[in-house]
Order: C-alpha cells, then structure tokens, then sequence
C-alpha cells in the first residue's frame, strides 16, 4: 500500500462518544488502579474529581470507530497491534455530573521501519464545550499487520 493511501486518512474523524461522570464511576475507577485519595473517594460527589487517567475511561470506546480502517484494509491484523505511547494535556478538573464527549481524530500515518504509525488526538470536552484534556496516542502495527 503507497504512502499516499495513508496520507488521506489524516484529519479522519471517528464517530464521537458521550459518557456521563458519575461519582460511583469515578470511586470505583479510583479503587480498581489503587489510587484511593480521598479527592478520588469521597462519598460525597461534591467533593471528588476524577483521576488524571481516568481519561482512558472516557476516550478508549472511541477507538471503536477503528473498524473503518480495517475494513478499508489499512489494519489487516490486530495482534499485530502495540501501543507506542500516550501523552495527556489536562486544562480542567473532571467531576460527577458533567457530560463529556471524545472524538478520535487521526493526526498522522506513516510507515517507518516497516511498521504503521497511527498518531491519533482525542480532544475531551465538557458538555459546555470547555476543553477538559487533551489526549495524543501512537498505535504502531507491526508487519505482516498492515
């Protein structure tokens, strides 16, 4: 597959998802990775926010949208799949009761060492509109994936 075909995948958009925060999801996210501050527990829902990688929580379902490129055969074969990192830009506190809405935007394809790099930005907002976080992920198919 050229370069080219790549190319035009970037600034593709996968459908966006909507997740109600609710303080249950957050204490129970806060005790499922151990992270039992009380900012992340109290029983009180006024008093809590969500842990920074609460995020993932939010943005992963997203990733669902990522059928469209195997059925385009971009992606042949997901065990071929490995995470090539993530980096997280946090602008406001999640807390119960906000809408938040993810979309999955990729930013760049390209191949490299006979390997696919998938960089992919996932901007997280408020129900406001208010931009909460920011989220840049690199997913990296190995030959014989792609």
């Amino acid at each position: 597959m050229s370069e080219d075909k790549y190319k035009k995948y970037k600034g593709y958009k996968f459908d966006p998802i909507t997740y109600k925060v609710t303080g249950d999801t957050i204490r129970a996210y806060a005790k499922a990775t151990g992270d039992l501050k009380p900012e992340y527990t109290d029983p009180d829902d006024s008093k809590i926010i969500a842990p920074p990688s609460f995020l993932s929580v939010i943005f992963l379902p997203g990733f669902y949208g990522a059928g469209k490129l195997a059925q385009e055969g971009i992606i042949k074969d997901l065990t071929k799949l490995l995470h090539g990192g993530q980096k997280y830009e946090y602008y406001t506190p999640i807390k119960p009761g906000d809408v938040i809405v993810s979309q999955v935007e990729v930013i760049d394809m390209y191949v490299k060492n006979n390997m696919l790099f998938m960089i992919f930005e996932i901007p997280i907002k408020k129900q406001d509109g208010t931009l909460a976080a920011k989220v840049v992920t690199t997913a990296i198919i190995r030959s014989g994936g792609f």
